[in-house]
């Protein structure tokens, strides 16, 4: 599991159009990963909404109203971390910002404001970078010394 090619593509990847209807599969394929990887039954089951959030904030606010995707891959860390890659081809946009400064609500009509809540609790850190005219959001999962391998 999680090999690489020759490129240095991650081969465990998903890639669906970002659209309400796709984030089954989304959250699916990181509950797939993480159980594979051994973790624990409720981390998996906030790996899993953290993902449901993250598409979701995604859709509503990056690719509002234009085709665009959503790609997730997930490599180990030699440290044994989980490292969850999603990528998206949405206009720039950071969630993580969203509710830091109060300028932001401006960006935003009442009631529609992004949230992290269930990301910041399922990740011990999560990343965002834009490059080459892709949203990319990493989570970092810790090693999960208490799951079992299966």
């Amino acid at each position: 599991m999680m090999n690489k090619n020759e490129s240095n593509a991650p081969l465990d990847a998903i890639t669906r159009p970002a659209r309400e209807d796709s984030i089954p599969d989304l959250v699916g394929f990181v509950r797939n990963m993480a159980t594979e990887c051994g973790y624990r039954d409720d981390t998996i089951k906030d790996l899993g909404l953290a993902t449901e959030e993250a598409a979701g904030n995604i859709i509503r606010f990056a690719c509002r109203g234009r085709e665009a995707e959503i790609r997730i891959s997930c490599v180990i860390h030699d440290t044994g971390a989980l490292y969850i890659t999603i990528t998206d081809t949405g206009v720039p946009f950071n969630m993580l910002l969203a509710g830091t400064f109060p300028e932001a609500d401006d960006f935003f009509t009442p009631g529609e404001k992004p949230s992290t809540k269930i990301m910041k609790r399922a990740a011990r850190n999560i990343e965002y970078k834009r490059n080459a005219d892709k949203n990319i959001l990493i989570f970092t999962v810790s090693h999960d010394p208490g799951g079992i391998r299966r």
